[in-house]
């Protein structure tokens, strides 16, 4: 399984292409107008050495403390996990959010880490296709199996130019898994 994490998932939405992706899911038109409204006159307020400054309008940014920013989250990037779909290739995705956990198998761990690599791949252009960053240093990778001697289970994988750290467990969605499987 290799863990990913995107930087600062709701300051980088840009609404209009939110709403397209909203549109492009056929969503109803209720729907649309409603995460628009959502959306519009959002505001911050600068705030420097204790004292209102001014102010500013957003035009990207999704409040992260609405449930909602969630929800509208999940279809923007759900093209992203559809992407290595279409590839045919043996994995399952678990995303929340800005969590990215993908698991692959196959019988040999060195197929695995290959499959790992390319989806990492796929993913890496979505990403930057949408304006987006993975917080590589923390990408985690751990491998799942009973039967830890058939196996190296040290077998990693090398991304651009950082060697990603196995780790002997990972939590997803507060759930502490390990490599054993216990």
């Amino acid at each position: 399984m290799l863990s990913l994490n995107i930087i600062k998932v709701f300051d980088w939405v840009l609404h209009i292409r939110l709403l397209h992706t909203l549109k492009m899911r056929r969503m109803s038109s209720y729907i649309v107008k409603w995460a628009c409204s959502f959306l519009k006159n959002r505001e911050t307020l600068l705030i420097f050495n204790e004292q209102m400054i001014i102010m500013c309008k957003i035009n990207a940014d999704i409040s992260q403390e609405s449930f909602i920013s969630s929800i509208l989250f999940l279809f923007f990037n759900a093209s992203l996990i559809e992407k290595c779909k279409v590839l045919k290739i043996k994995i399952e995705v678990l995303n929340f959010v800005n969590d990215i956990n993908i698991l692959a198998y196959d019988r040999f761990i060195e197929e695995i880490c290959k499959t790992l690599s390319k989806t990492h791949d796929v993913y890496a252009k979505w990403v930057w296709t949408h304006d987006a960053t993975f917080a590589s240093e923390k990408y985690k990778l751990t491998h799942f199996t009973k039967k830890l001697r058939k196996f190296n289970m040290m077998t990693s994988i090398q991304i651009k130019s950082s060697m990603i750290k196995l780790k002997s467990d990972v939590q997803v969605l507060k759930i502490q898994l390990n490599m054993k499987l216990q």
